[in-house]
């Protein structure tokens, strides 16, 4: 009998919209800022953890979340710094990311933009193509 043998092919979903977002604040107060400008709830849901190779340890980021039950949208916010390193250390001038998975759409991503870049809190918004970034596995949450 001829001996078979299958092929698993396991790819990462990047299917999420991702901002980065430039803020001199603390999480709690970006978070909340964030919370009254969209309306949304993210709360802290503990840490990211992430390890790090070349260190030799784990790195341990700070992580909101927010489940939108009509729309069926999940949020996070996570921090891109903490006490040894940084998230995605290609984009070092980036303070926080958001990541909203589920449907989205381009109309929407735009106006979500513009709400962030209105709060006094944030410098800057902007989205980022998470497969152009070389450590994009790191954003890896679900």
């Amino acid at each position: 009998m001829k001996k078979r043998s299958h092929k698993l092919d396991l790819r990462p979903d990047f299917n999420f919209f991702l901002t980065g977002i430039s803020s001199p604040e603390n999480d709690y107060h970006l978070c909340w800022a964030i919370n009254q400008q969209l309306k949304l709830n993210l709360q802290k849901t503990g840490n990211w953890s992430v390890f790090h190779p070349k260190l030799n340890a784990t790195q341990e980021f700070s992580m909101y979340s927010y489940e939108e039950d009509e729309s069926l949208l999940v949020y996070y916010l996570l921090s891109n710094r903490c006490e040894n390193g940084f998230l995605i250390e290609e984009l070092k001038n980036i303070d926080y990311f958001i990541q909203v998975h589920g449907d989205f759409p381009s109309s929407d991503q735009d106006r979500f933009i513009n709400d962030l870049n209105k709060l006094d809190a944030i410098v800057a918004s902007f989205p980022i193509d998470p497969l152009k970034l070389k450590s994009r596995n790191r954003l890896l949450i679900q």
